[in-house]
């Protein structure tokens, strides 16, 4: 897996930079935007920790257990989800 690169200049992001926000390109200042595709696969991510939070409820997992459980999931998905992230030069719509 690569990092995403910047659709103007070709300058590839750092992880650091990606992890809570989406920042301009520090080479050519441009805006960067996720395309739609990138934005539905880092969507994918939501119903599979719903679900396993709502499976762990229901199973009468103890609350520690779930926080942490809860919290390791949220930890991958900010550390894999600058991977999968694709820019274009415009915003483009969810559907």
């Amino acid at each position: 897996m690569e990092l995403p690169r910047c659709w103007n200049c070709n300058h590839q992001f750092v992880w650091k930079d990606l992890c809570f926000r989406i920042k301009p390109c520090p080479s050519c200042g441009e805006s960067q935007y996720l395309t739609k595709g990138s934005r539905n696969k880092a969507l994918l991510f939501t119903p599979i920790c719903s679900i396993f939070i709502v499976a762990m409820i229901i199973l009468d997992i103890n609350n520690i257990i779930t926080a942490c459980i809860t919290g390791v999931l949220l930890l991958a998905i900010y550390t894999i989800c600058p991977f999968i992230y694709q820019f274009t030069d415009r915003e483009q719509p969810f559907i």
